[in-house]
């Protein structure tokens, strides 16, 4: 057993090597957080580097010893989390857990607060409100992020909020994992702390990315599964589905709301091949590479093939920013298997579309046909058509 002092100094050193988000305000430092699906400003190797610290994720990948210091590092970093959270204890979730919003008429992120006597300042309690909530490494400064916040507000109007939970999400994956029940259960005090100030729960939504989905799942079992919409961008699937399901209160569920519907991009490696949702729409198949996602491997390249993955499962935000526009339809066929699909041999046949404007008339698995690889992505008809 390792004498304290040195336990100790592994401690320290790991707490001088980490980089760690600052408390109080949204993170943003992007070399931590590269942005795969809008220009990133960093080489392949670059981005595993940094956005891929986990060994567990990496561990689905073949021949990974070009990446064993980034698996030592990601046991480094997960023991000295572990460490800091033996000696110190945990933060408050307060803390680690912050809510930037934006209005119609506030375009620029205001932080609001659990209890925030200054909420009608920063919110119009009589319109729709929509939380997002990022996923494992990531943070409110991202730049889909942004552009999700933007394009709401754009489209849709009303009110929207960005769940910041990186100084929890930025640490090994299993470590993220474990936390994110305690950010779901924070979200649901933050909206219930809204309604308790004249805000309507039937006017609430909540969305969020890989992670952030379970997230909002747990939201909204603490929320009674009253919210009325819970939209789930690839759910996330290892330590949650995957290699065997955790119990529902630590994941999204079809009883998280009155109505849930996840869309699948990734479902083979990042995400899930699980059903998790009254409708589970399946981007083409579901599963990696989407289109525009397809990186030519050269000698069995797992760096490629890891950007694969990653781009694959950021195109489940890039859908749903297109859906916010009414114009673009991702119009999904409930059918038995995609080869079924494929073929058009889907007995029932019944059609919803992905997204918002959802007229929750489907159920079980949807297959959506994808094969534009720039925004909007999908096809386009006229709104009056729509309408």
């Amino acid at each position: 057993m390792m004498s304290p002092l040195v336990i100790g100094a592994m401690l320290l050193a790991n707490t001088l090597l980490l980089a760690l988000p600052v408390r109080g305000a949204p993170y943003n430092d992007q070399r931590y957080s590269p942005d795969y699906h809008s220009g990133p400003n960093l080489s392949p190797e670059e981005m595993v580097r940094y956005s891929a610290r986990q060994d567990d994720l990496l561990s689905f990948l073949p021949d990974q010893d070009d990446l064993l210091a980034n698996r030592l590092g990601t046991v480094i970093g997960a023991f000295g989390n572990t460490l800091s959270q033996l000696f110190f204890g945990t933060n408050d979730v307060s803390t680690d857990v912050t809510f930037w919003c934006a209005t119609t008429n506030q375009p620029e992120y205001v932080q609001a607060y659990v209890d925030d006597p200054r909420i009608a300042e920063k919110l119009d309690p009589s319109k729709p409100l929509l939380m997002l909530t990022h996923g494992w490494t990531d943070n409110v400064n991202r730049t889909w992020v942004k552009q999700i916040v933007t394009d709401y507000i754009r489209l849709i109007g009303g009110n929207i909020c960005a769940v910041d939970w990186s100084p929890l999400a930025l640490v090994e994956y299993n470590l993220a994992a474990r936390n994110t029940p305690k950010v779901g259960r924070y979200l649901g005090k933050f909206v219930q702390s809204l309604v308790a100030r004249g805000f309507d729960l039937n006017q609430v939504t909540l969305v969020g990315h890989s992670m952030g989905a379970h997230i909002s799942g747990i939201a909204g079992a603490y929320l009674g599964g009253q919210v009325p919409h819970i939209i789930g961008l690839d759910p996330a699937g290892p330590a949650f589905t995957k290699p065997i399901p955790v119990s529902t209160d630590r994941r999204l569920d079809r009883t998280d709301a009155r109505f849930v519907q996840a869309i699948h991009t990734d479902k083979n490696i990042i995400g899930t091949t699980m059903n998790l949702g009254h409708e589970d729409y399946y981007a083409n198949s579901g599963a990696s590479p989407q289109p525009g996602c397809e990186f030519p491997l050269v000698n069995n390249d797992t760096t490629k093939a890891y950007l694969q993955f990653i781009c694959s499962h950021f195109k489940a935000v890039e859908y749903f920013r297109a859906s916010l526009d009414r114009q673009n339809v991702f119009e999904g066929t409930a059918c038995s298997s995609y080869y079924s699909f494929k073929r058009n041999d889907c007995s029932s046949g019944t059609r919803d579309d992905f997204g918002l404007f959802n007229n929750q008339k489907a159920s079980g698995a949807l297959y959506v046909a994808i094969d534009k690889t720039v925004y909007p992505y999908a096809r386009t008809i006229s709104r009056t058509v729509r309408e």
